[in-house]
């Protein structure tokens, strides 16, 4: 009984005590920003490098290399107070945006490699001239191809990039590691506020997950239908 009543205590002084619930759900809340900004950041410039990447002059390409290098050499966290204490520092501009940017920028130079290495093995077996067409195509046609090619690796960078929210502290960003790490130090129960972060942490990653398998679903599905209208035509 004693094990029990320890469990009840320890949901009722974490969870429940002080307000703690309208905390933790307001920390989600500041996570779920960070992640969703740095997704949207990481998606569209990452494409646009991806661009320059594959462009066919040399300078170009040589430009959009070395960006893609430095976004996604660079460890987050010292992406993120490189731009918290130096690029904005005595700025009005909020942790929470400055957060998102950091981990965006870094999803940003590996979504570019993802993307430029799919339409690049794309591109070895075409000629010069359908190469030269593509590019005018290249946000329309080849890049949504590069995705779809692509979904795999682009799950487990959302993951990652979720999961790189935790460091959100570091510019003293309330997120949800944050929030339970403060809750556990007040209580006294810092096992079980870490286990019920991780456990919130896992069942965004199932989300997810669940989500890109939909998409993987309905991308197999529309290649089948497509597959199967080649067919009939060659008959």
């Amino acid at each position: 009984m004693g094990f029990i009543s320890n469990i009840f205590n320890a949901i009722s002084e974490n969870l429940i005590s002080g307000g703690a619930y309208y905390l933790i759900a307001k920390a989600v809340m500041v996570t779920a920003v960070i992640a969703v900004l740095a997704w949207v950041i990481a998606g569209l410039l990452g494409i646009a490098i991806s661009y320059l990447m594959t462009y066919e002059k040399k300078i170009v390409s040589a430009v959009g290399r070395g960006v893609c290098f430095v976004f996604r050499s660079i460890p987050v966290l010292l992406l993120v107070w490189l731009l918290y204490y130096c690029f904005f520092g005595g700025s009005t501009l909020s942790g929470i945006i400055i957060m998102g940017l950091g981990i965006g920028l870094y999803g940003a130079g590996h979504l570019a490699e993802i993307i430029s290495r799919s339409v690049q093995r794309e591109q070895e077996k075409m000629n010069k001239s359908v190469r030269n067409r593509l590019e005018k195509v290249y946000f329309s046609m080849v890049v949504p191809q590069a995705l779809e090619d692509s979904v795999f690796q682009i799950k487990r960078l959302m993951i990652q990039l979720l999961q790189w929210t935790t460091i959100a502290g570091y510019i003293s960003v309330n997120d949800l590691t944050e929030v339970m790490y403060g809750i556990g130090q007040r209580t006294m129960y810092p096992f079980f506020s870490i286990f019920f972060a991780a456990i919130l942490y896992m069942i965004a990653t199932v989300i997810i997950e669940w989500i890109f398998k939909i998409i993987e679903k309905k991308l197999k599905s529309a290649n089948d239908k497509k597959e199967n209208k080649e067919k009939m035509y060659e008959r």
